[in-house]
């Protein structure tokens, strides 16, 4: 019978088992840790506590619209910062001193913790949505700005020769060379920075907000409720790991194919 089950198919069920083991091992462990009595229950309730916790933030309607504001949030960022970053990296290229110095300056940048432009943002703009905004834009665009810049000048001189020689050039050699050899490296980027924007999003709410998952989790902490600090903790990163596994790595392999890059057959 496995015989018939296409490989693809087979190895999405394979993922699935292998991350139900997973989860079913963590809950197991927890719950032991739990039973032993290692920290009190006010510190490390157990996975049915946290289960219940869970039911009532869905029910009454704090966890979905927390969710649906912070991604909202998150998407309106991301794209200022995909805009932004894109077309600052072709600038870099077109500017090679330009791009030399600046490149160098966005490294630093990119290892700047996010949670320190909350303060900047807060003094800056102030506690609204567009200071979170500033917030993901300034942790996430440095990331898309540096992997623009790299993704297009480390491609191979040979690429653009050959392509040269068989009479393509302008649009027709950017859409058809340049952009096809660059999308590995650009799309490492955009999950990079797609990392650096969720991380973002949540210290911003968690600081910023009276809304959102950051919100929930500050909301927890602030009354000692660590059922729903762990339930918002494992939100964000379900979340987080959904989006990455069936959006960002779904369109890396839509593109891979589209462009004649995978390897596998």
């Amino acid at each position: 019978m496995t015989g018939n089950i296409p490989l693809k198919s087979r190895g999405n069920i394979e993922d699935a088992a292998n991350a139900a083991l997973l989860i079913s091992v963590f809950i197991g462990v927890w719950q032991i840790i739990f039973m032993l009595g290692i920290w009190p229950q006010i510190s490390l309730p157990s996975p049915a506590t946290v289960a219940q916790t869970f039911a009532k933030i869905i029910l009454n309607g704090s966890l979905p619209q927390s969710v649906g504001i912070t991604l909202a949030r998150l998407l309106g960022a991301f794209a200022v910062s995909i805009t932004l970053g894109t077309l600052i990296g072709f600038t870099m290229i077109k500017f090679k001193g330009f791009g030399k110095t600046l490149n160098s300056f966005s490294a630093g940048l990119l290892s700047f913790p996010s949670i320190a432009w909350v303060p900047f943002s807060i003094l800056l703009i102030g506690f609204d949505e567009f200071g979170i905004m500033f917030v993901v834009v300034m942790s996430s665009i440095f990331s898309i700005m540096i992997s623009t810049y790299s993704s297009i000048r480390n491609i191979p001189t040979i690429y653009i020769d050959a392509a040269k020689n068989m009479g393509a050039q302008g649009v027709m050699l950017f859409r058809h060379v340049t952009i096809p050899a660059a999308t590995p490296s650009l799309i490492i980027g955009l999950r990079q920075a797609w990392s650096f924007a969720w991380h973002a999003i949540i210290g911003a709410e968690i600081l910023m907000s009276i809304v959102g998952l950051g919100h929930i989790l500050s909301v927890g902490r602030e009354f000692l409720d660590m059922s729903q600090v762990i339930a918002s903790m494992i939100t964000i990163f379900a979340i987080g790991l959904l989006v990455d596994r069936f959006v960002l790595q779904k369109l890396e392999d839509r593109i891979r194919k589209k462009w004649g890059l995978d390897n596998h057959r």
